[in-house]
């Protein structure tokens, strides 16, 4: 599965949690599930992700073990939710570990690079810029000699 897909289903994951925090006795360690599998989501390395600091492979150990943290939660009285929230704190925490064992956390032999137009072809920003500069030359060149022609 790619790691986009995974990101998806995390952002999902953490809404599912969100909402049924609102609907159960003690939903407090839902909402912090909640916050926790959207934090992971963000913080990727990935195409979905906001802040972008953590590796993939990092990201994937970090799943398995906010899932098995998540898993033995109801375990802790004080963070015991009523029977619904267990139920679905243990769903998600079974549904995470499976997605991150069904992960591909590297890009896929043969894929391209980010970046890239076409096969074998990288485009850098500095090319891009040097591109930009060419024909904003080749404007200014343009108006200076129309409006010099005119005069």
């Amino acid at each position: 599965m790619p790691f986009a897909l995974h990101q998806l289903l995390e952002y999902a994951a953490a809404a599912l949690l969100a909402e049924t925090s609102v609907h159960v006795a003690h939903g407090g360690v839902l909402v912090g599930a909640a916050v926790g599998v959207a934090a992971l989501a963000m913080t990727a390395r990935g195409p979905l992700g906001v802040v972008r600091v953590c590796g993939t492979r990092l990201h994937g150990a970090l799943d398995v073990v906010a899932a098995l943290a998540l898993a033995a939660s109801p375990a802790v009285p004080a963070l015991r939710p009523g029977a619904a929230g267990i139920v679905a704190v243990e769903v998600v925490a079974v549904a995470w570990i499976r997605l991150a064992t069904l992960t591909r956390y590297r890009p896929a032999p043969g894929a391209a690079s980010p970046g890239a137009a076409l096969p074998g072809v990288r485009v850098t920003l500095g090319d891009g810029a040097r591109l930009a500069g060419r024909h904003s030359a080749r404007l200014v060149r343009a108006w200076r000699q129309t409006r010099g022609g005119a005069s």
